[in-house]
């Protein structure tokens, strides 16, 4: 499959207006729903051709589409599955969706926001779905009945929501003007705000991304990531990257903590800070939304944009998937993953060589 129709926090976070003109954006979609539908994609692409002393773009690693729902959405946001349900974000009119992936049909609609361009990040956790508000609260929604159950809130403009270690961990900018990020950590068993402190970073663009070792902290105005204690909100380290001025995205780890910056995918050591390897991906912004990564259960990165991208971490390569270059979301399903584009849900499945680096994604070791 060489082209499939889409757009991508984590889990894949958006930055606010990044969107095309939507007559473009449709011509996108629909080139790239017909390049699937006349069975493009039973195996590698070909490479187009190189031009004199260019070298040839890797072939696109053979992938198999297992499912394609309609998703009639004028611009989605974020995506998360739960069980059989995946449920999906439409920032521009301020609602969420559910799309049962058994039937693969839109089953309900919930209001998320009084005003327009309202739920700008969601999560799933303690058997609820959460979604942030932009201007307003924190929402707590149950998956089955698709209730609001539960409205928390927090000061100032909402910029991250996600659910690790027990709890809820929401950034939200300065409602003073200030240009200060707070954290806010939630406990979903008593919906009490437990803590909340200043964290490093500026901008509305910054992601919280729980992990064995903490709350690592990402913010697309400033060249590193920082490492928080849960529990008492402080730094405990920092890591330099280069931001390119977009969010960091983060998988954390115990053993290993990955990094996506415009550089590449760094894989750092989170005893010692340092990054110790650097796998060049290719890093490619689609039209609609900067890369985010994503791991799925069998421990491979999903890496979204205009280029879809797997990385399989024991070989340390990057092997190319699929055009996207409409891709807004993408969420894991097991080990497959499903692609948001805007006007269909699509589930892809691929086998990743086991060990074989291709010479043109292959990592950098870092000596320190």
């Amino acid at each position: 499959m060489d082209e499939i129709s889409q757009d991508p926090k984590l889990n894949v976070r958006l930055p606010r207006g990044r969107w095309l003109d939507l007559a473009v954006a449709a011509a996108l979609i629909a080139a790239a729903v017909l390049a699937a539908m006349t069975g493009r994609g039973s195996g590698p692409a070909a490479a187009p051709a190189a031009g004199p002393g260019a070298a040839a773009a890797p072939a696109l690693l053979p992938s198999s589409v297992r499912a394609r729902i309609p998703v009639p959405f004028g611009q989605p946001g974020g995506m998360t599955v739960l069980g059989s349900t995946a449920w999906i974000s439409d920032w521009s009119a301020s609602q969420i969706a559910r799309v049962d992936l058994a039937t693969r049909r839109v089953t309900e609609t919930v209001r998320a926001g009084d005003g327009q361009d309202e739920p700008v990040s969601m999560t799933s956790g303690a058997g609820s779905l959460w979604v942030l508000d932009f201007a307003g609260p924190l929402l707590r929604i149950d998956p089955v009945s698709g209730a609001i159950t539960e409205r928390l809130g927090v000061r100032g403009l909402g910029a991250d929501v996600a659910y690790g270690n027990g709890f809820l961990w929401v950034i939200t900018d300065d409602p003073d003007g200030g240009g200060q990020e707070y954290l806010y950590k939630i406990d979903p068993s008593r919906d009490v705000i437990v803590k909340a402190a200043p964290i490093p970073g500026a901008g509305t663009a910054c992601a919280a991304s729980p992990g064995p070792r903490g709350i690592w902290i990402a913010c697309a105005a400033a060249d590193r990531i920082t490492l928080i204690n849960q529990a008492s909100l402080k730094p405990v380290q920092s890591l330099p990257v280069r931001s390119g001025g977009y969010t960091p995205q983060i998988v954390p780890g115990r053993d290993a903590v990955w990094v996506l910056t415009p550089s590449g995918l760094a894989r750092a050591d989170p005893a010692t800070g340092r990054i110790t390897a650097i796998i060049h991906t290719g890093y490619a912004p689609s039209a609609m939304s900067a890369p985010a990564l994503l791991m799925d259960s069998a421990g491979r990165l999903w890496i979204t944009g205009s280029l879809l991208t797997v990385v399989v971490p024991g070989t340390m390569t990057a092997y190319p998937v699929a055009h996207t270059p409409d891709l807004i979301s993408a969420a894991a399903d097991g080990p497959a993953i499903w692609a948001d584009t805007g006007s269909t849900l699509i589930m892809l499945q691929v086998k990743t060589p086991a060990a074989t680096q291709h010479p043109l994604q292959n990592a950098r070791s870092y000596l320190r």
